[in-house]
């Protein structure tokens, strides 16, 4: 089977378990409980999902492979960090994207 075949499937297969997946709780709708833990560990699961995307992009150079290759020198940390500040006390987003882009300049013209 060529590569081509290869990805054609997987799309298909993956097309079947989103479908699947999301209409689980429509079909079944009433007949199926779902625990109260459940529904609460679900709740973070969006927060978890923007760590795991967003934590190698703050702290890690692009194309790093390990977590060894932590820098302090990175901008991208100190622009996230500015960046979460700055959230933190105007709860706006404007002046977080304007934080956080001056200080991750600053920094990647300081440490350059």
């Amino acid at each position: 089977m060529s590569t081509e075949m290869y990805i054609v499937w997987l799309i298909v297969g993956m097309t079947c378990v989103s479908i699947c997946a999301r209409s689980f709780f429509l079909v079944f709708g009433e007949r199926f409980k779902v625990a109260d833990w459940v529904l609460e560990a679900i709740r973070f699961a969006p927060l978890a999902a923007m760590v795991a995307i967003l934590a190698p992009e703050l702290l890690l150079p692009s194309g790093a492979s390990s977590v060894a290759q932590f820098d302090l020198k990175l901008p991208n940390i100190w622009g996230g960090l500015a960046a979460m500040v700055a959230f933190y006390f105007t709860k706006k987003m404007i002046p977080t994207l304007v934080v956080g882009m001056i200080v991750y300049t600053a920094a990647k013209l300081f440490f350059a």
